[in-house]
């Protein structure tokens, strides 16, 4: 013999939001996009435009966090750009993960001394985050040059074109 049980809200005990999760389950999603164009050549971090807010239901979740981020890159061979993901909570910001541990793409058209190379391209990002707090959390995309003279020319959503992420709460 099976059970039915069928119901329209489960609340908990004594609050609605606390209802635990089995770990690994999805607890909410937040999808985030932007087309607005961005360009610097800096090698000094800047937000790609691209952001997102979740509020953590529990403070034991872990953040998955997932973007395709567009930028159009050219200038001098041997350019490159770095991408970062930045958490921040109540003014306080954190990097999570940063070009050093692997989030550097570099363009290389094998043409010395070329100052033609370009290169259009959406750059997978993936991250998971423990921020250990039920306050809202904004996960920003960031970059800059990878090249310390600042010779590239990097834009972000190049012609109106999208950059998309996604943030997971997954119960622990």
């Amino acid at each position: 013999m099976t059970s039915i049980l069928k119901t329209d809200k489960i609340e908990g005990v004594t609050a609605s939001g606390t209802v635990q999760m089995p770990a690994g389950h999805v607890v909410q999603t937040v999808n985030f996009s932007t087309n607005t164009q961005v360009a610097t050549n800096t090698s000094t971090f800047t937000n790609t435009g691209l952001s997102g807010v979740i509020t953590p239901k529990f403070a034991s979740s872990k953040i998955f966090v997932t973007a395709y981020q567009h930028f159009r890159l050219s200038g001098d061979h041997d350019h490159g750009v770095g991408f970062k993901v930045v958490r921040t909570v109540g003014g306080s910001a954190t990097d999570i993960f940063t070009p050093q541990t692997s989030y550097e793409y570099y363009f290389y058209d094998g043409t010395p001394n070329s100052t033609n190379d370009e290169r259009h391209d959406r750059f997978p990002i993936f991250a998971v985050d423990s921020p250990n707090t039920t306050s809202a959390c904004t996960y920003d995309i960031q970059y800059s040059s990878m090249r310390t003279d600042n010779s590239n020319n990097i834009k972000m959503q190049n012609n109106s074109n999208y950059s998309m992420g996604h943030l997971m709460e997954i119960a622990q």
